[in-house]
């Protein structure tokens, strides 16, 4: 069995009076996009807030790529190959897309070779993975796709071998959301591990490799894709039966 990316062990965090994980344990495959899913207050933005450095857990411990990691800060996960696109941008407006990717990664402190380095790193990478952004304009210009597309350049200019994604297709049309998946599945195919935080389960069904299910902090499913479907998905988020072939997509009465 291959060495996952990631190992979540036995992940245990309180705030105040409210326990907001509960012993997570699962793997995040490499070269997979694994799904995490769970209603608000599931414990989820939690668990990706201490994979990256945002919180320290209370209890457990984290793997990446088999060796036990101490992350204590966002800057220790970049080092350590994980990138984040939030679902805000975390984008300066009024700079251009070249500037957003130059800032806090210079690599020459003479600002023209450095610019000249990071647009060349940068076009590569567009090349390599499919992804089109218009690097001279400033991001207030660019529409919510265009800076999402930035926001995941960003990430992989800065290493990032492992992608957490959270909520991404929430601010975008159809035709960016397919746009999207696109990327991300080219990402995948040459290595990249994806980790997907969103609650719409047709996208969990179309995109992901895995799944885990998270609820009042706990993991309550955990598997591959093809041994699920949406209906185990949706009883596992909410803890009944949920029939997702009525109209207004509500749980029958009790």
């Amino acid at each position: 069995m291959s060495t996952p990316a990631v190992r979540l062990q036995a992940i245990s965090e309180r705030f105040g009076a409210v326990q907001a994980n509960r012993e997570v344990s699962f793997d995040i495959a490499a070269g997979a996009v694994h799904g995490l899913v769970g209603e608000n207050g599931a414990g989820k933005s939690t668990l990706m807030a201490i994979l990256y450095g945002y919180y320290q857990a209370d209890a457990g411990h984290i793997e990446v790529q088999g060796r036990r990691a101490q992350i204590g800060n966002s800057h220790q996960a970049i080092a350590l190959g994980i990138g984040m696109v939030h679902q805000h941008f975390m984008l300066v407006d009024t700079l251009t897309a070249l500037d957003n990717l130059l800032l806090g990664a210079e690599p020459d402190w003479r600002l023209p070779r450095a610019r000249a380095a990071v647009r060349a790193r940068a076009e590569a990478l567009m090349a390599e993975t499919g992804l089109a952004v218009r690097l001279g304009q400033p991001v207030e210009a660019l529409p919510v796709g265009e800076r999402q597309r930035l926001e995941i350049l960003k990430a992989l200019y800065r290493g990032a071998r492992i992608l957490i994604l959270d909520e991404p297709t929430a601010v975008l049309t159809p035709q960016e959301t397919e746009q999207l998946f696109g990327t991300l599945r080219r990402l995948r195919d040459a290595g990249t591990t994806l980790l997907l935080i969103t609650h719409k389960l047709k996208e969990i069904m179309a995109l992901c490799d895995a799944v885990t299910v998270m609820r009042q902090g706990h993991v309550v499913l955990d598997c591959p894709i093809a041994d699920t479907s949406l209906d185990q998905l949706a009883e596992a988020m909410v803890g009944r039966r949920v029939n997702l072939g009525r109209q207004d997509g509500a749980a029958p009465p009790a």
